[in-house]
């Protein structure tokens, strides 16, 4: 006579193991978009070095590019000189 034996498997998540979401400083996302300038293409080596996609580092290149992302530096301001209106 056999025997028949259920087997199941299940995987039990804990409530602080959902979703993957990450927050990354402004400092941090400037520091692994330069590294990802370094060499010949090491934006996807980057991107998986750091676990986010090729697309979340190329969005960051362009907000890096346009100025949005603050490193906490100096910013720079451009300054026009106007004409010399006299002592006052």
């Amino acid at each position: 006579m056999s025997c028949a034996k259920v087997v199941s498997q299940f995987e039990v998540i804990a409530a602080d193991d959902l979703g993957r979401r990450r927050t990354w400083t402004d400092a941090e996302k400037i520091r692994i978009v330069e590294e990802s300038y370094r060499g010949h293409r090491q934006g996807s080596v980057v991107a998986r070095r750091y676990g986010i996609s090729r697309a979340l580092l190329k969005q960051w290149r362009r907000a890096n590019h346009k100025g949005l992302l603050d490193g906490g530096g100096p910013v720079f301001a451009p300054v026009e000189i106007g004409p010399d209106l006299g002592g006052c």
